[in-house]
Parts: C-alpha cells; sequence; structure tokens
C-alpha cells in the first residue's frame, strides 16, 4: 500500500478544520478518468483535493521531489516545467506515462495551470492536459473528465476551513479536436471557480461570502460564485460604513471581518474561557514545532500561496519527533496528557479564534454590533433575493 495517501490524510486533518466536498456523487465509482484540478495554494492543494477523490495519481513538478523532504511529501509522475528549464521533448515519457495511466482505467490529476496562485481569477491554462486527452483518444474510447476548485476561507491559516467543489463529468469522444478539448476544460474549471475583475472585488467577494455562512445554511462557494460578477451596494455601503467606524479603534478579525455576537454576548465570553484553557495548554505543550513553523511562513514564502506550504513542510516533521520525545519520556501518564492536550487543541482552535473575536468586540465595542449586523442583513437579503435584484448592472468594490 502506498503510504503518502495516509500521510497527505494526516496532513488534511491536522492544518484544516473543516474540508467540505461538494459533487462527489459525480465521481465515477470505476474506470479511467481524468481530474481537472484549479491551482491556488501551492502543494497543499493536492493534500486537499486526494481526499476528495481517492486513488488520484497527480503530475507533480520534477523539482518536489530533488530533496529527500520532497520525497517524503510529495508522490507521482514527475514533469519538467518550461520555467525550470525543461527543454522540447523533456516530458515526453511523462506525457505517455500519464496516457498509460489512463488506458490502464486508473485516475489522472492534473493543474493545468501548471503553478498556483491566490489572486483574482485562474492563471492561463496550459494544453498539456488537452493533449493528453487526445493521446487517450486515439485508442478509440471516450474518456471520462472531471474538474475540481478549491476555495480556503484562509488559505495560509491553521485550521483554516476549506471547500472542494467537483464539477459534473464530461465524456470527450473519440475524434474531439485540441481545440474543443481547450475549451470545454476551460469551461468545466471555470464552472468550479471564481473568477474576479480585480484583487479588491476579490477581497470584498470573499468576505461577504464568510459572512453568508454566519449562523445560516450558506455554503462558501457557492455565497463566493454569486459575487463573481456583481457587488450588492447595499452590503459594500454597510462594510464601508463599519470599517470606517471601526478605524482606530482595536477591533479584532477573523478572516478579515469584524465579528459580533447575534445575540447574548455573554455566552461567548464563557465559551472562550472554556476553550482557551485547553487550547491555550495544548500550544504550550507543542511550542517548538509551533514556533518553527510560524517563522518558516515567515521567512521562506515569496508569496502567500506558499506560506501554508511552508509551515507543513517544517511544523509536520517536527512535530512527530517532538511526539516522538514526548513517548520517550517512558511515562505513559504524561504522553497521554500531551496526546489529549495536543488533540483538544488542534480541534478548538479554530472555534477559540472565532469566539474570542466575537467576545472582544462585543465587550469593548459594543456600539459597533448594529452596524455589524448591518452587514450580515445586506449580505443575506443579496443572496435571497431573486436573480440578485437588488445588484447593480456594474457594481465596482469602491460603489
Amino acid at each position: 500500500m502506498k503510504w503518502h495517501p495516509l500521510f497527505h490524510g494526516f496532513i488534511r486533518h491536522l492544518y484544516f478544520s473543516r474540508i467540505t466536498v461538494t459533487g462527489a456523487e459525480h465521481v465515477p465509482p470505476t474506470g479511467s478518468l481524468m481530474v481537472l484540478c484549479l491551482h491556488r495554494n501551492g502543494a497543499v492543494d493536492a493534500f486537499v483535493y486526494r481526499g476528495a477523490i481517492s486513488g488520484m495519481t497527480f503530475m507533480v513538478k520534477a523539482g518536489l521531489r530533488r530533496s529527500p523532504m520532497g520525497r517524503l511529501f510529495f508522490d507521482g509522475v514527475e514533469v519538467t516545467r518550461h520555467s525550470d528549464g525543461a527543454k522540447p521533448g523533456d516530458n515526453l515519457e511523462a506525457l505517455e506515462t500519464c496516457v498509460q495511466h489512463l488506458r490502464d482505467g486508473k485516475r489522472l490529476a492534473i493543474f493545468p495551470e501548471g503553478t498556483s496562485q491566490l489572486g483574482p481569477r485562474h492563471l492561463p491554462f496550459k494544453s498539456g492536459a488537452a493533449r493528453i486527452a487526445l493521446r487517450y483518444l486515439e485508442a478509440g474510447k471516450p474518456l471520462r473528465v472531471v474538474a475540481l476548485g478549491i476555495h480556503y476561507e484562509c488559505p495560509w491559516a491553521f485550521r483554516s476551513r476549506v471547500e472542494v467543489v467537483i464539477s459534473p463529468p464530461l465524456t470527450l469522444a473519440p475524434g474531439s479536436r485540441l481545440g474543443e478539448i481547450r475549451e470545454s476544460f476551460t469551461r468545466a474549471l471555470e464552472e468550479v471557480g471564481a473568477n474576479f475583475p480585480d484583487g479588491e472585488w476579490q477581497d470584498l467577494a470573499q468576505k461577504f461570502a464568510y459572512i453568508a455562512t454566519l449562523g445560516t445554511k450558506h455554503r462558501y462557494f457557492d455565497a463566493l460564485k454569486s459575487f463573481e460578477r456583481r457587488l450588492p451596494d447595499e452590503a459594500v455601503a454597510a462594510l464601508k460604513n463599519l470599517e470606517d467606524k471601526a478605524r482606530g479603534r482595536r477591533v479584532l478579525r477573523h478572516q478579515g471581518v469584524p465579528l459580533f455576537p447575534l445575540r447574548m454576548p455573554w455566552a461567548y465570553a464563557i465559551l472562550t474561557a472554556l476553550l482557551a484553557l485547553p487550547v491555550l495548554a495544548g500550544a504550550l505543550l507543542n511550542l517548538p514545532p509551533l514556533a518553527v513553523a510560524w517563522w518558516a511562513g515567515k521567512r521562506f514564502p515569496d508569496d502567500t500561496n506558499v506560506i501554508a506550504l511552508w509551515r507543513i513542510l517544517t511544523g509536520v516533521p517536527l512535530l512527530a519527533i517532538w511526539a516522538g520525545m514526548w513517548a520517550l519520556t517512558g511515562s505513559a501518564w504524561l504522553l497521554a496528557a500531551y496526546l489529549v492536550l495536543t488533540w483538544l487543541a488542534v480541534r478548538g482552535w479554530y472555534r477559540l479564534k472565532k469566539t474570542a473575536v466575537v467576545a472582544w468586540n462585543g465587550t469593548f465595542h459594543p456600539d459597533l454590533r448594529a452596524d455589524a449586523l448591518a452587514v450580515h442583513h445586506a449580505v443575506l437579503a443579496a443572496l435571497e433575493t431573486p436573480s440578485h435584484e437588488n445588484f447593480p448592472a456594474h457594481a465596482t468594490p469602491a460603489a
């Protein structure tokens, strides 16, 4: 049995608070399957995607596996990118391996963008996936394809929540042309992604999508997609009013949003106090790996899309070593206490941060609560209005 899927499962459960998969029913139970993956958060995306569809083999950048540490974390069919000095013909063997993998009835996962970015829209799609599909179709058999989108509440944050969206399957028939295949791939990928005119628009849409999930059954991706082309005037104005009033004050934020209690402010203060003890105790018991992971996330990334990756690459091995040192104490009780408090800290981290923000703002800035609720109501009203009738025809973030 390959151990990488199990290792990636451990990483998923450790680093993320909740991973929601939508569209799992679209995945064929057996047979060849090409999986097209939007690329947002560095190699961490693959760790998350692996939990959405089992049995996938990834096309992976060769540079990721050059070191022992890289081989520890990554597996798959290695390809060299042009930006890394690849020459024409260098990847022919890898591409044939991918085609054969599909012809053997297996699942192949590809990142058509080639690299990741957390910007407002996807990067240009390369032709490699379409060429592999075209080569497969030469055998005269149809090919099933699904597209995967990934949406993080906060891509670099420890214990963030994530949603994976799987598109309805499309079937490529033998005789399809390269241009037709590329167009169908683009449509499928854009269906499961969210693309915005610019970064300011994206920032507002992500805040509104997060706000939409608070105390409701709205899904983050559905809300995000709703704000892809239009932003509601009332919500934009309400958020601007709240931010203006909060300026210069120590108002805390969660996922970039000032949170306030919907009701019973005192209840959040009590919950924060109850969560703080085990979470902080567990964090203190794991201070060395946490500190190194935090430092690595500050020191090594050249962009926000690899912060989580650097934290995982350093923090996970150190956590394993640190846990081993606790095991070497020889005391079963000490080890049990360490494991229980660590588990409680991991499980409670997200909830503690969220409730602490609500408790602080509700206690020290109660005058802003009505303004925060106005933002919440405006976002929900926009989502619940049929056809978004209250959205301006050409909304802009500065409206």
